[in-house]
This record gives C-alpha cells, sequence and structure tokens, in this order.
C-alpha cells in the first residue's frame, strides 16, 4: 500500500473525513469500517488489515504499542498481526486520546508497521515498559486466562479495570523511534498461540453443544443469560489433547451440556451416564463420595431429563469414556 499524504501524521481527523480520502485515494478498496481494533474488524479467513483505530483507553495507552485482548477465531487478530510482522507491510494507524473520546477526532499517526510482538509476562515486555516509567502487572489468574493492569508513570490504572491481555504489538511509525531494547521481528511464543487457538476451539464447540441441547442433559435445567445461577456449560466427553495441548475432538458429539455444578463433578469423574440406559450414576466407593450420593440422591439413578435428544455418536463416547476409567 503506498502511503497516503492526504493523511498526514499529527493532524486530527473524524472518522468521516479518514473514509473520504481514503476512499478517493483507493476507490478499488473496500471501506474503512470501526467496529473493532483492525479494519475490517473481522476477518477469519483473509488476513488484510487495511487500518489500525485504536483506544487509549483501552489497547493503546502508548502510542506505538497496542495491548491486544478478545481476540477470537472471527477477528484473527494474532494471524493477521503475525503476517504483517513477517512480511512487513504498512498499514494505516490512527489513534483516539483520552481527551478526545467525546468527539470523533482521531490522531493520523501515519504509515504503520508491526515491528514486534510481545508476550505480556515476558522480561522484554517488562522491560521496555519499565524504562519508560509504566508496570505492567497481574492482578489475577483464572484457570488459564490471566488479567492484567498497567499502571502509569503517577502508578495510576491505564486501563478502568484488568483486562485479560492476550499479546503486545510494538508498532513502528513516523512519530515514534522504534524501540532499542526491543528485537526486530520478535514473535510471541507457542504458549500464546495455543492459548488463542484453544479458546477458539471451545468457543465454536460451545455454541454447537448449546444449540444442540439448550438445557442441561442431566436435569433439564434451562439456560437463562438473565441469571447467573444456576448456570448452564458446555462439557466435554472425551478429553483427550492432541500435540499442541488442545482438546483433540471439538466435534458438538463430544460434548454435553451440563448444569455447572455437574459439569465439574463430571470432570473430576465423580458421576457417569450410563450410556445404553441413559441413567446418572454417582461412584460412592469412600465417605466423601457417599456424603456426594446423597447430596445428589434426587438424580442419582435417574435417567438424564433430555436422553432422547443424544445422539449414537455422543452415546459412544460416554461408552468409551466410562471404559476406560473403569
Amino acid at each position: 500500500m503506498r502511503f497516503n499524504y492526504d493523511l498526514v501524521p499529527g493532524e486530527f481527523l473524524t472518522f468521516e473525513e479518514i473514509s473520504r480520502r481514503y476512499a478517493q485515494r483507493y476507490p478499488d478498496e473496500k471501506a474503512l469500517t470501526l467496529r473493532g481494533l483492525l479494519s475490517p474488524s473481522t476477518s477469519p479467513r483473509h488476513l488484510v488489515i487495511r487500518a489500525v483505530f485504536a483506544h487509549q483507553d483501552t489497547n493503546s495507552p502508548l502510542e506505538d504499542l497496542l495491548f491486544v485482548s478478545e481476540d477470537n477465531q472471527r477477528k484473527n487478530y494474532l494471524r493477521r498481526f503475525e503476517h504483517y510482522l513477517i512480511q512487513q507491510i504498512p498499514f494505516l494507524y490512527f489513534r483516539k486520546a483520552a481527551i478526545h473520546q467525546q468527539e470523533n477526532d482521531w490522531k493520523v499517526m501515519g504509515e504503520s508497521r508491526v515491528y514486534a510482538m510481545l508476550e505480556p509476562g515476558s522480561a522484554a515486555a517488562q522491560n521496555l515498559l519499565t524504562s519508560r516509567g509504566y508496570k505492567l502487572s497481574l492482578m489475577r489468574q483464572e484457570q488459564e486466562e490471566e488479567y492484567w493492569q498497567l499502571f502509569n508513570t503517577q502508578a495510576q490504572p491505564c486501563f478502568a479495570q484488568s483486562r485479560r491481555i492476550q499479546f503486545i504489538v510494538v508498532l513502528a511509525h513516523p512519530l515514534v523511534n522504534p524501540p532499542a531494547s526491543v528485537i526486530a521481528g520478535q514473535g510471541v511464543g507457542h504458549r500464546v498461540k495455543m492459548r488463542i487457538w484453544q479458546r477458539e476451539s471451545q468457543s465454536v464447540f460451545s455454541n454447537a453443544v448449546r444449540a444442540r441441547y439448550g438445557a442441561c442433559v442431566v436435569t433439564g435445567t434451562v439456560l437463562n443469560d438473565e441469571k447467573v445461577s444456576p448456570w448452564v456449560e458446555a462439557s466435554y466427553i472425551d478429553t483427550t489433547e492432541n500435540e499442541q495441548g488442545v482438546i483433540a475432538d471439538n466435534h458438538v458429539d463430544n460434548g454435553l451440556f451440563l448444569r455447572s455444578d455437574l459439569h465439574h463433578l463430571f470432570e473430576s469423574r465423580k458421576f457417569y451416564i450410563d450410556a445404553q440406559s441413559g441413567e446418572v450414576v454417582f461412584r460412592c466407593l469412600t465417605p466423601e463420595e457417599a456424603e456426594l450420593c446423597r447430596s445428589y440422591q434426587e438424580i442419582n439413578g435417574e435417567v438424564c431429563a433430555l436422553w432422547e435428544r443424544v445422539p449414537f455418536a455422543t452415546r459412544q463416547r460416554l461408552r468409551l469414556r466410562h471404559q476406560r476409567a473403569e
């Protein structure tokens, strides 16, 4: 993409003016969008980035850094940024500072490239931010998800609440020199990619299982988005992982929709579902398990409420799961 001289680095323009100038310069290109960090906002099949629209208070507290969170299969941010890192393809970069949030003014950062990509907990990221007087702190961890907060030079939080930052993109653009402490071309590691890809596959799996059942297979408890409890979740039957550490079988037939407490008990193999009859069978071998059986006596030995919806392929997986546990 050739540099658009009508979009001068440092000037402030409305999105409408940016779009108008872009369309005049590139009449054969699709129009810019403003629904997400990247334009186009979603690109699951293609790797194109026409422009970046970053907000200071959500993903760009520093002009040359993008803090990326909530990446998924539809957005495809990781693969798109990686492609532009390897190919060194330029794109247009616009940023909205906090003082302009009430207005529609975007600062033109100019034609930019991906200089590097960093993991939030890496030494490279921490050293870069420390050198500028900032501190990125891990606030909490929920299972595999890490929530981070960035503190500025006055020790004030940059984000309204801690964010699930997946990776940081270091940009090279006309208004800021590339950081000397970061190696050009550096990318994120295998662990970060696996987390994002596993989350993508789990999202597709969960939606498919939810669409099939719509309620807890065991109790018939209906999922209600307005209620926090009781919740209903997609559960894997066969949890075998592939070489990348991601659950290998993400087919809808490998899932059951279970009430959250039953989901955890099923994962820990405190009960199983008989593949032939559909009966719920709690294990009562220890005093602790016996107490559990008493707590769930109303469903222990009963046929699953939605057993008629469970297809043959799913019943086969339940049979194999039980055989492996024996």
